[in-house]
């Protein structure tokens, strides 16, 4: 049977909660799901079964692994322990710390939706599902699998690390932002792929990406910004200054501000760049407070306004 007959394995909803726990266990760290029995029952599908197959898919609905069910159990939520919290990989370090995230989720406006409850709550008799998994197959992991270098506070480095298990554990790495210029002075805007590891779908006024192992930032920034703009022979990025990124949901990467003026015709990616423009630095303001931004470039962003002379 191909990946093609399988049926789908979906975690959480689509968005940035689902692109995580995916990036998880595609590293496998990230090897058990806990469901709400009732969800089950309302949506008519059966309990999944050890022994069988499905693929697990991103947030643009793409396949990128299949797993195998290794065990399937039906408990109490109150019996939930530290060692099945472990297994589930979402880097919480207690039961109540675990019990209070899966609560947010369980009584968000999305899951009320899909229980057609709107005041659906859960306790410690709430009968759950809990099923471990295997990956057998990766399907898309190219990016997921890139090896990253992990670096302290002061940007030493301290070790390596694929990056899915670098966002799925929040290792601190880097990064490198490029501001593109176009002849007339316009700022290259764009909007992320649904399919991005992190922040998919949100605005950019920066290219760029992880910096590779044993990579300068430099070369990174070069690399990166003629993949993503789809250009070649473009001058090589200036470098404008450093700072480290922190993140509230606990990213954290240095990160290496660049400038360059883009005269070439550009031809983004389709697996990076949804969408793209020129805009000028006018239209840009206006567009801050009304589109979802990428966090990491608003601050470069900020930063950089706030580094100019004036």
């Amino acid at each position: 049977m191909s990946h093609e007959d399988l049926p789908r394995f979906e975690l959480a909803f689509p968005g940035p909660l689902r692109d995580r726990l995916v990036a998880a266990v595609l590293a496998d760290v990230k090897t058990a799901t806990t469901g709400l029995c009732e969800e089950y029952e309302r949506l008519g599908e059966p309990l999944p079964v050890a022994g069988e197959r499905s693929v697990v898919v991103d947030s643009g609905g793409r396949p990128v692994a299949v797993v195998e069910t290794t065990d399937v159990r039906v408990v109490p939520l109150g019996e939930i322990d530290l060692p099945y919290v472990m297994e589930e990989g979402e880097g919480h370090t207690s039961v109540a710390e675990w019990r209070a995230a899966h609560e947010r989720f369980w009584h968000g406006e999305e899951m009320r939706a899909a229980l057609g409850d709107p005041e659906f709550t859960v306790d410690d008799g709430t009968r759950v599902v809990t099923q471990r998994f295997r990956v057998v197959e990766r399907l898309a992991a190219r990016a997921a699998e890139e090896i990253l270098d992990i670096v302290d506070e002061h940007d030493n480095v301290i070790g390596t690390a694929p990056r899915a298990e670098a966002y799925a554990r929040r290792l601190r790495h880097r990064c490198a932002f490029v501001f593109v210029r176009d002849g007339r002075d316009r700022i290259f805007v764009h909007r992320r792929t649904p399919g991005k590891l992190i922040f998919p779908s949100r605005y950019d006024m920066f290219v760029g990406g992880v910096v590779g192992a044993g990579e300068s930032y430099d070369d990174a920034a070069l690399r990166e910004a003629e993949e993503e703009l789809g250009v070649s022979g473009l001058a090589r990025p200036v470098p404008l200054f450093s700072f480290l990124y922190e993140g509230a949901a606990g990213h954290t990467w240095w990160s290496r501000v660049y400038e360059v003026r883009c005269d070439l015709p550009v031809s983004p990616q389709a697996e990076e760049v949804a969408w793209h423009a020129f805009l000028t630095e006018e239209e840009l303001e206006r567009r801050l407070p009304e589109w979802e931004w990428v966090p990491d470039g608003l601050e470069a962003y900020r930063r950089m306004r706030a580094r100019r002379p004036g």
